[in-house]
């Protein structure tokens, strides 16, 4: 077969292939560009829902106060990962995390919980392994660690303990 046969053949194929590779890449783009308009969240009185887009992938939906200049969450939010999946979701109260917040992987498998006062840690800190076991379990009180603070096996057998006092370690065993 003569070179130039060979070479428009070899350009059709090519063609071919970036049409099909084209569609892929817009498929696998499909549900980041779309992620955040998927998300419906139930929004109290007085609130809309809104996300942190910006002509851009958003990276948290919330609701916000109708009357509020900027974004500033108040009531359920979702932070998204890059990729349009969820990474954690709780409440808000004027732009700050509060309450019971849940983790997640990529993959959407929980990694842990946390419950917060004004976006400090405030109560317990759950972090799981991927056998969805307990691994540790902190307690908090207005962003300091207080309390005992617990390490697992992935088994689920204690292997550490350790005794906070205002964020320093007192006690270890």
């Amino acid at each position: 077969m003569p070179w130039s046969l060979r070479r428009k053949g070899s350009i059709m194929m090519l063609k071919k292939w970036s049409k099909i590779l084209g569609v892929v890449a817009a498929v696998a783009c499909v549900p980041t560009a779309f992620a955040a308009e998927s998300i419906k969240l139930n929004c109290p009185a007085g609130t809309k829902q809104s996300s942190s887009a910006n002509g851009k992938v958003a990276d948290i939906v919330a609701c916000v106060k109708t009357d509020a200049k900027g974004f500033s969450p108040h009531g359920p939010t979702v932070y998204l990962y890059s990729s349009g999946a969820k990474q954690a979701e709780g409440q808000s109260e004027g732009g700050f995390r509060t309450g019971l917040w849940t983790f997640y992987d990529e993959q959407g498998n929980k990694t842990g919980s946390a419950s917060f006062k004004r976006s400090n840690f405030h109560g317990e800190v759950v972090e799981l392994h991927a056998n969805g076991k307990v691994k540790k379990v902190d307690q908090y009180v207005d962003g300091l660690r207080q309390g005992t603070a617990k390490e697992f096996s992935a088994e689920g057998k204690l292997v550490k303990q350790t005794e906070y006092r205002d964020n320093r370690e007192v006690a270890s065993k």
